[in-house]
């Protein structure tokens, strides 16, 4: 009866009310009017107004325009750690010490959470990219489950963005390259819009090709691979009246490889041996959007995605089929405006294993949610005769999810996820703000009821032998929990700019594996409390032509147990850089450098490092665009915090031709 009303509930929100139309929202011109809507507000807003620590990179930058993987995009920002030897199929993220469970991702809204074994748990061509924002924080009030240290959204390119003022169609060849793994790659994209009798339709179609070999890693190891990858994005919309768009997309990536059994791993060996691997990943939605004016929005998509991993002996498939709404509405009162974001989302997701798939149960999982977030804003800056400008935020979500394996042991948990934050500008350009949010992680299919062999048993000696190790299932595991109090302040004037923030998390029921090797037995089970604290800064300068930045981040931990200090956080890490853009030749020249203490490596303890990178952004006229990036100027030898090798030297090479 609850899953019911519940369910109905969601549905019945899933259908837009005109309601009260408001004023103008302010508005962020970013490429286009149209406002930037915020990951961690689900609302359009002025990044600088927004209470967090936000990384945004659009298409233009060459950390973007010239990445072929995650690691040449994400791998530079502090406190962001990307895990894996620079294999594709081995990437996975960690943000404000939580790993791949714990930091949410999201391709084009379309959750992206496979997880098997030692394979990563998304897959995408950053060639289609138009732009990623990574927020950082407990964000589950909005967006649920694995939105523990942050949430990571990735948004494809669409005709709007690459179409000049007055075209209705056009075309683009971007080439790409790189030397550390000698690949080559192309995407040829076709886009336009046209008046029809329905409304303006708008479309694009972009086709991608690469090719790679084996990874040259910092100091001159090599990780062996061979790699294709084919990309397909096909994107649509239409105006079906001034303020209704319908809009459709696809977004499809395959990649055939020979590599190591375990990706994350360095090198192939007796137990890691080569094999062969293809990776498909497909991102259908179908959506309608009704935006009467900037102050007020709805949207309604239907979902579908699916993930399959194919090896010779074993198979693996998630697919997920979700309705989800989200919307914002703002309304004045006067002396008072309130800021609304609201939304449903029903989901299911399904796991199917084939052949000798192990440690990836053949299991079915729902999930139904409701959140709701207000923003009140009240008062007047100091010089305006006021005591500052006041923000009161409240928020919450409910969560409820029914998980269900073939052999029908049953699993239901629901969760609410509240949050609570105050702004305080005392005057235009400075703000101090405080919060307080609670984040959860459900268990995977895989922890709650894994049962096959985990691996072979082994003879130590010709008298003793451990026998076979098998999964035992845990449907009882509990959700990872976490509450965040985050406190910081953003400033900005003239030239300058400055938003930093600290915070602490106290998480409990960590989910570990429980190896027993006499007993042949693996179990899932909630086994730790830990107690994370740390810090994000951002400080910029941009006189004229000249723009500086300055990142800095460091998380430390312990375990709340036994006071033991946790490993694979993020030590204090530093990046500074510095652009120059010569107006005449439209030529931007660039320099960053990456800096880390000395800090611990998987089970060793590496020393620190500084790293430099050259970059160059070039577009001699409007047809003709290309960015250079030199990573690791130096082939300095260095390791991140999950013990992984680090990127070597390499050269980057975008050129994009537009007619």
């Amino acid at each position: 009866m609850k899953r019911a009303l519940c369910c109905g509930t969601a549905l019945a929100l899933l259908i837009p009310s005109p309601g009260l139309l408001a004023d103008t929202l302010p508005t962020e011109r970013v490429e286009t009017s149209a406002p930037l809507v915020v990951t961690g507000t689900r609302a359009p807003t002025d990044p600088a107004r927004a209470p967090l620590i936000l990384d945004v990179i659009d298409r233009h930058d060459p950390a973007l325009s010239t990445a072929g993987r995650i690691e040449e995009l994400l791998g530079d920002l502090p406190g962001l750690q990307v895990a894996g030897q620079g294999r594709r199929n081995g990437q996975t993220l960690s943000l404000r010490g939580f790993g791949r469970g714990g930091v949410l991702v999201r391709l084009d809204g379309v959750r992206q959470d496979i997880t098997t074994g030692h394979l990563g748990n998304f897959f995408l061509d950053p060639a289609l990219l138009r732009e990623v924002q990574v927020a950082r924080g407990a964000l589950s009030s909005l967006y649920g489950g694995n939105a523990m240290g942050g949430v990571i959204s990735f948004e494809t390119v669409e005709a709007a963005d690459l179409l000049r003022p007055g075209e209705t169609r056009g075309g683009r060849l971007a080439l790409r390259g790189a030397s550390d793994r000698n690949e080559l790659g192309a995407t040829l994209s076709l886009f336009g819009r046209t008046d029809t009798t329905l409304g303006e339709a708008d479309g694009l179609l972009a086709l991608g090709r690469s090719k790679s070999g084996d990874i040259r890693r910092a100091g001159g190891d090599t990780a062996p691979d061979d790699a294709s990858l084919d990309s397909l994005l096909a994107k649509g919309g239409l105006e079906i009246a001034p303020d209704q768009r319908l809009f459709a997309s696809w977004q499809h990536y395959r990649e055939d490889s020979t590599q190591p059994a375990n990706p994350q791993a360095l090198a192939d060996n007796a137990s890691n041996p080569l094999r062969d691997r293809r990776v498909t990943s497909d991102n259908v939605q179908l959506g309608h959007r009704w935006q009467p004016d900037v102050a007020t929005r709805w949207e309604t998509r239907l979902t579908f995605a699916r993930q399959a991993i194919d090896e010779p002996t074993a198979e693996r498939t998630q697919a997920r089929l979700g309705l989800q709404g989200d919307g914002y509405h703002r309304l004045e009162h006067g002396w008072l405006t309130q800021t609304l974001a609201f939304g449903a989302e029903l989901d299911r997701a399904r796991q199917r294993p084939g052949d000798d798939a192990s440690g990836f149960p053949e299991a079915d999982i729902d999930t139904a949610a409701l959140y709701l977030d207000d923003t009140l804003t009240v008062g007047r800056y100091l010089d305006s005769g006021g005591v500052g400008e006041f923000d009161l935020g409240l928020g919450a979500r409910f969560d409820h999810y029914r998980a269900e394996d073939s052999a029908g042991r049953e699993s239901r948990e629901t969760q609410v996820s509240p949050r609570l934050r105050l702004a305080w500008r005392p005057l235009d350009g400075l703000m101090l703000y405080s919060g307080y949010a609670e984040a959860f992680r459900a268990p995977t299919l895989s922890e709650l009821y894994a049962d096959e062999r985990h691996f072979a048993g082994f003879c130590p000696s010709p008298f003793f032998c451990f026998p076979d190790n098998f999964w035992v299932p845990n449907p009882d595991l509990r959700p990872e929990t976490s509450r965040t109090w985050e406190s910081g302040l953003a400033w900005q004037t003239g030239d300058w700019g400055l938003r930093a923030s600290y915070f602490d998390t106290r998480a409990d029921d960590f989910i570990d594996s429980e190896v027993d090797v006499l007993a042949g037995t693996t179990r899932a089970a909630n086994v730790a409390r830990a107690h994370l604290w740390g810090f994000d800064a951002r400080l910029s300068w941009s006189p004229g032509p000249l723009h500086a930045q300055l990142g800095l981040a460091e998380v430390s931990g312990r375990d709340r147990d036994s006071g033991d200090p946790l490993g694979r956080l993020t030590p204090l890490e530093a990046l500074v850089g510095l652009d120059y853009h010569f107006a005449s030749p439209n030529l931007t020249l660039g320099w960053r450098g990456r800096f880390a203490e000395s800090h611990d490596a998987g089970d060793a303890r590496a020393p620190g490092y500084g790293l430099h990178d050259l970059q160059l952004a070039w577009a001699p006229n409007a047809s003709v665009e290309t960015s250079l990036k030199l990573r690791n100027l130096a082939d300095k030898t260095w390791y991140r915090p999950d013990g992984s090798l680090g990127d070597g030297r390499s050269l980057l090479v975008n050129l994009s031709l537009q007619w």
